[in-house]
């Protein structure tokens, strides 16, 4: 099951009213979708659901969450309630210091014919 137009934009507007103060956006992904900050990514929403992946820096706030696949496969994913402001701001604050940038990707050649 895909994740909602409804939801998304639900979870963009808890989002905002949390006060994290991040420029937050969402990029959709194979009918579920991935939120940055900047051009980090920062959480998962995939089935309804926003999923974070348990980082250390984290852990503490995410001691009691439940844990959750956002795809096949996936290990150490919390669900995160996503009606807690509170936790919202602090998570998402979190998660935006302490993860790094992802690599640059690499271009690829082109093939001369």
């Amino acid at each position: 099951m895909a994740t909602s137009a409804d939801y998304i934009e639900f979870v963009m507007e808890q989002l905002e009213l949390s006060g994290c103060g991040l420029e937050l956006w969402c990029r959709p992904m194979f009918g579920e979708y991935c939120i940055y900050a900047g051009e980090k990514p920062l959480s998962f929403v995939c089935d309804n659901t926003v999923f974070v992946k348990r980082l250390p820096c984290v852990a503490d706030l995410l001691a009691d969450a439940e844990s959750g696949e956002p795809y096949p496969g996936a290990k150490g994913w919390a669900i995160v309630d996503i009606e807690d402001g509170r936790l919202l701001k602090e998570l998402f604050t979190l998660l935006y210091i302490h993860k790094p940038m992802p690599k640059p990707k690499k271009r690829r050649s082109t093939c001369k014919r």
